[in-house]
């Protein structure tokens, strides 16, 4: 469930998703930067609807998270990235906001950093052998901790 600022607060503060931690199965906090979500609706009502709806349901309902990235393009500019949480939700959405089932073949990546700030997520490529799973999984990512 995404947390706005507390009353008196400024519209500058991240908003706060739950997530599953892996290491504790419980709950932990995960944060999109306000510079984030303003770029993200600049770009397309679909987009903006991603980061509403699908980038919650992942964090919170992943198939996989996966520890370690190897790929300098999925590397956090501003940090270490940390973990990357995996899913295939039920709808996907046009660049026009309207509903449509989830892209064939794909599945969604979050990638969150070391400090707990998603900065980017985005549908990839699914895995051959087991669609849940993003492409090339083995070399991208240092282990699989759920």
């Amino acid at each position: 469930m995404a947390h706005m600022a507390e009353p008196g607060g400024t519209r500058r503060e991240p908003i706060l998703l739950d997530a599953i931690d892996p290491v504790s199965g419980k709950t932990c906090k995960v944060q999109i930067r306000q510079e984030r979500l303003l770029a993200v609706a600049r770009r397309s009502l679909g987009q903006a609807k991603e980061c509403g709806y699908i980038v919650p349901a992942i964090l919170q309902h992943p198939t996989a998270i996966f520890e370690g990235l190897r790929s300098d393009e999925d590397e956090d500019r501003r940090g270490v990235g940390w973990r990357c949480y995996c899913g295939v939700p039920p709808t996907a959405y046009r660049a026009d906001g309207t509903e449509r089932p989830p892209w064939p073949q794909q599945v969604f990546l979050v990638f969150v950093n070391e400090e707990r700030v998603a900065y980017n997520w985005r549908w990839e490529p699914a895995d051959a052998e087991d669609p849940k799973l993003p492409f090339n999984h083995a070399e991208r990512f240092k282990r699989k901790v759920l």
